[in-house]
């Protein structure tokens, strides 16, 4: 049986929008982590839907 892992990853930001992020997380009450990661996932969702791929194929000899 296959289950979800996470994976932890290093994003570098400019100020202005870690500040952003900061303050958001904070209105909504959860860790900054927990948003950047839900922001994420609803970005790669979006290109998804608008037909972004990563397949081998696409990507050439990466």
């Amino acid at each position: 049986m296959m289950t979800d892992m996470s994976k932890r990853i290093q994003v570098t930001l400019p100020d202005r929008l870690a500040d952003d992020l900061e303050k958001w997380a904070t209105y909504d009450g959860r860790p900054l982590s927990n948003l950047a990661a839900y922001l994420l996932e609803r970005a790669v969702a979006e290109a998804k839907k608008e037909g972004a791929e990563w397949t081998k194929e696409n990507l050439g000899s990466k």
